[in-house]
């Protein structure tokens, strides 16, 4: 299945850029830790649609076995969500945001956007997060994973979060995140501490260096991802961690550092792009002194700064090879292009067109062909009949008579109300 599956994108990398709604690099399925986790998520089971705050409070926190989420428009959060429950898939529709605006001292406590403790097992694809922007008062970040495992982050957006984009602490474990976008749009707010005046930092993997239990966890990949403008640190800052960035696009103007290699944290990072010239100038840095105790980052094939391999201590470098060998690298050259393209959530109106019973994201155009033959398969790379597709996205491939191969995405009907 998975040689068919990989064989169906490549066809799809055939097609004019306009008819096709997926990089050709993109493996539309977990890949790297998340897979080595086997990560399924909610397998589209028990589909609800959500539009407002009470609705997604209800639907996260659902005692069904297996769950499915759509978000249709924006939910303005009334305060972070805490999660526990996994076996889970949230789905962004085309123009959805989960948007937290709080950015006061006053309103801290209820800052952020989704906090999940314990939870296994869960997909995010093509969910915008946005926050009040970075105020480092003690506040929350935009999504924060705490002792959780199998998590598969795809095409989705994290802006202004107000202590960082994203949280993964506490030995959350087998997480990968594929063609996100990480960025701040507003300006930071300052608290009259010099240290907190700019408190734009990203990605945070580990949070305390006297948490040696976080040793063997915190495994996490990414792949395809951009941290834009606005991001000033940590593109990841990392703790304890085996971390593989592949392919992966450094563009902010106000970079202080892209990675920050901390205490025994085991860093691998290949075929990325360094296209600012402040991200060029500021490849990685020790977050601290205990960082320089024990420590090995290694960058190879990438673009805008020589190879390195910085090492201390007595652990070999990883290897994400002896791990996995799922995650596609591609030449660093192309990645500025390759991710501006198809990075974040990439489902728009104008790709979501009505056909029928379903909703068709990526048209064929041009020429008179007739589709010959159709099969179907759901997110996670399993062949479904199309009598069994059920409510939500699936992956189409279509035969046409003139001999091309056209791969896309289709949306069935998904209940209008919590059912």
């Amino acid at each position: 299945m998975r040689k068919i599956f990989v064989m169906m994108l490549a066809l799809a990398g055939l097609m004019p850029v306009q008819a096709q709604e997926l990089s050709e690099h993109d493996a539309n399925s977990p890949i790297g830790w998340a897979a080595v986790g086997k990560t399924t998520g909610g397998l589209d089971q028990n589909p609800v649609t959500v539009t407002t705050f009470n609705e997604l409070k209800t639907a996260l926190n659902s005692k069904e076995s297996k769950r499915t989420i759509y978000i249709k428009g924006e939910i303005v959060m009334e305060q972070r969500l805490y999660v526990k429950n996994g076996n889970l898939t949230v789905y962004g529709l085309p123009g959805s945001k989960l948007v937290n605006p709080k950015n006061t001292k006053a309103e801290y406590n209820k800052s952020g956007v989704l906090y999940f403790q314990g939870a296994k097992n869960v997909i995010f694809r093509n969910v915008v997060f946005s926050c009040g922007g970075a105020f480092d008062i003690g506040g929350y970040d935009c999504l924060c994973l705490e002792s959780c495992s199998n998590f598969w982050i795809d095409h989705c957006e994290f802006y202004d979060g107000m202590d960082g984009n994203i949280d993964i602490v506490e030995g959350s474990d087998l997480i990968s995140f594929t063609w996100c976008k990480f960025g701040y749009n507003q300006d930071p707010i300052s608290t009259g501490k010099e240290e907190a005046a700019d408190h734009r930092f990203s990605n945070l993997i580990g949070n305390n260096d006297g948490m040696t239990s976080d040793n063997g966890h915190l495994r996490v990949t990414f792949s395809n991802c951009w941290w834009s403008e606005g991001c000033v640190e940590r593109m990841p800052r990392v703790r304890f961690g085996k971390v593989h960035v592949a392919n992966c696009l450094y563009s902010s103007t106000v970079t202080k550092y892209c990675f920050g290699v901390g205490y025994m944290s085991k860093i691998y990072a290949e075929n990325c792009a360094f296209v600012s010239d402040a991200a060029k100038a500021n490849i990685w840095k020790y977050p601290n002194d205990k960082a320089q105790e024990a420590h090995h980052f290694k960058l190879v094939n990438s673009l805008g700064t020589a190879d390195l391999d910085v090492a201390k201590g007595s652990e070999s470098h990883f290897n994400p090879a002896e791990a996995y060998t799922d995650v596609r690298v591609y030449d660093a050259s192309l990645v500025e292009a390759t991710v501006t393209a198809y990075g974040g959530a990439t489902l728009t109106e104008a790709q979501l067109t009505q056909r029928g019973n379903a909703a068709a994201i990526g048209e064929v155009k041009g020429g008179t062909a007739r589709v010959k033959h159709t099969e179907y398969y759901a997110p996670d790379g399993r062949r479904v009949a199309a009598s069994g597709q059920g409510r939500g996205v699936a992956i189409r491939k279509r035969t046409l008579t003139d001999g091309r191969v056209v791969v896309d995405k289709v949306m069935k009907s998904v209940s209008e109300k919590l059912e």
